[in-house]
């Protein structure tokens, strides 16, 4: 790769990509500084002079990703209205990533308190949007009113931890797991309308 050795700002966009770039292909955060130096050619002196440690290029990395993902999600839900169609491209947007990366890649966070941390909140911020979503839905009709939210909340986080236990084992595949898992919890509680988009859903997974 070639990189002016002399422009930082440079050197600390492509390390965040080409560190991210790792961490999503080769798995777990076992990713060494002295891989990214070599990959950008130029010293891991000059990467710690950037980056005052390894989590610090983590945490980059970790911002990095989740924005992408952001990104793609924004893409792919502008211009839906209802929320059942809403969330069925987000795990659409999951899946697609899933395929490109290594479920790994986050599984020895305990060494990097800063970057769990961080983790963290992205994912209670993402619990946050799923309640809000589901009680939208309940007044979209979409769902059923008479849903005890917490106890659903617990059912999606309990869900969640099983596909990416799963997922990190390789026994099934993601795709497999979201249809077999959250579209059926999506089943269970959604009212006739939400019943009927999901059927749509499903017969246009099917048949792709």
């Amino acid at each position: 790769m070639i990189i002016n050795p002399t422009n930082r700002e440079e050197i600390r966009i492509k390390a965040i990509d080409t560190a991210t770039e790792i961490l999503l292909h080769d798995g777990n955060l076992t990713m060494r500084m002295d891989d990214v130096a070599q990959k950008l050619s130029v010293s891991k002196r000059t990467l710690y002079e950037i980056f005052s440690s390894k989590e610090a290029l983590l945490i980059e990395c970790l911002k990095n990703h989740m924005g992408h993902i952001s990104q793609l999600m924004e893409a792919e839900m502008s211009g839906e209205d209802d929320v059942l169609t809403v969330f069925l491209k987000y795990l659409e947007v999951i899946i697609r990533e899933s395929r490109e990366t290594d479920h790994n890649r986050f599984s020895d966070m305990d060494k990097y308190p800063h970057l769990k941390k961080l983790f963290c909140e992205y994912m209670e911020d993402m619990k946050g949007n799923i309640r809000r979503f589901m009680e939208l839905g309940v007044k979209q009709g979409v769902f059923r009113d008479d849903l005890n939210m917490d106890v659903e909340m617990m059912a999606f986080n309990a869900i969640g931890r099983v596909v990416g236990e799963e997922a990190r084992k390789g026994t099934y595949d993601y795709e497999q797991l979201i249809n077999g898992t959250m579209v059926v919890l999506l089943r269970g509680i959604a009212a006739p309308k939400g019943m009927a988009m999901l059927e749509k859903y499903r017969y246009k997974s099917n048949n792709r």
